[in-house]
């Protein structure tokens, strides 16, 4: 069994480059019950973050507008990954 944080978003600009393309930036903070098994030479595991904490900034088409666009978060998901060790 585990229990994680995860952390991820996007950013109002790019860290190079233009930043005047479409984006719905923000950030959401989860926490991240999983459980995993091995099983031979495989692994298995299945983990679902649940938010506690999401935040829409304003992009940088927002600000030139003076609005606070929409976003999009999702309350939870389910993620699963398998490994083979050679």
């Amino acid at each position: 069994m585990s229990l994680a944080g995860r952390v991820e978003g996007v950013p109002v600009e790019d860290l190079g480059g233009g930043s005047d393309g479409f984006r719905r930036p923000g950030i959401a903070v989860s926490i991240e019950p999983g459980v995993g098994f091995n099983l031979g030479r495989f692994s298995f595991n299945v983990s679902a973050p649940v938010a506690v904490c999401r935040n829409r900034f304003q992009s940088v088409t927002d600000k030139e507008t003076g609005r606070h666009g929409d976003a999009a978060f999702a309350d939870w998901f389910i993620t699963a990954g398998v490994s083979h060790r050679f």
